[in-house]
């Protein structure tokens, strides 16, 4: 697909994409050299399992956040039009937490028993395990919800628009919708969402994770804007032509 333009607000997203992965890179790397230099196949084990997690999930924010490369993920069925996140990115994404939950495990159980070699001292052979399990099982929670309600998605038809993420979904009919716009967040770290309002009294909706659906997300947040404002091109959500237009980045905005 072409390359939408992207909205003033989202200057610097790849920046940040960045930061990420020059964060996690010297993490990475101690660990892989801690598995190279261990001594036993536990600590083996366990430090390679999470020097690739890293690496792996590294990976995946740089295709997305730094470089881009998103494919868009379209989906026709039943008179809806399902847009998912990049198929790599994905498949990414699911193996280093497959990995990050194995080493975990293995953090959890041998650490206590003093069975790993590592430098921790008493308290973090206490605590660590502690704050590991909770992420391991924060993982396996994130891979039941996948299976049980799907992965996360946004469903498109003539009404409106089903935002899914995780366990959750959101709901929002077009005639509702009186103003969509590009935002950064003033959060730390700031992200770049698509705020979509309806009545007044009504709170805002931000929709954090467009880069994950098209690259940047600019034509997702192009695709919102032009269905959004043009009621009789709708009928193309329910008859796959939205599709073919999304991968053309034929949306047309008049600014409203």
């Amino acid at each position: 697909m072409t390359d939408a333009r992207r909205p003033e607000a989202w200057r610097g997203g790849r920046v940040i994409g960045l930061l990420f992965v020059a964060l996690m890179t010297p993490a990475a790397v101690a660990l892989a050299v801690s598995a190279v230099r261990a001594r036993d196949v536990p600590t083996a084990f366990v430090t390679a399992a999470f020097s690739l997690a890293i690496i792996i999930a590294a990976v995946g924010v740089l295709r997305v956040r730094v470089l881009e490369r998103v494919e868009p993920n379209v989906e026709f069925t039943g008179a809806r039009t399902i847009l998912r996140y990049d198929r790599v990115y994905d498949r990414l994404i699911r193996v280093a937490l497959a990995l990050a939950t194995v080493g975990g495990v293995g953090f959890v159980v041998l650490v206590p028993s003093g069975v790993i070699d590592l430098s921790l001292t008493p308290g973090q052979k206490v605590f660590f395990p502690i704050g590991v399990a909770v992420i391991v099982a924060a993982a396996v929670y994130g891979e039941y919800a996948r299976r049980k309600y799907g992965p996360p998605s946004i469903t498109f038809d003539d009404q409106g628009l089903t935002h899914h993420r995780t366990a959750s979904d959101t709901e929002i009919r077009w005639v509702d919708i009186a103003r969509i716009t590009a935002e950064r967040t003033e959060s730390r770290p700031a992200r770049d969402v698509v705020v979509i309002e309806s009545a007044p009294d009504s709170p805002r909706y931000m929709l954090g994770d467009a880069p994950w659906y098209t690259p940047g997300g600019a034509a997702l947040y192009s695709m919102l804007r032009f269905y959004w404002m043009n009621a009789e091109s709708r009928t193309e959500l329910v008859d796959g032509c939205a599709a073919e237009r999304l991968d053309a980045d034929q949306f047309a905005d008049s600014g409203r």
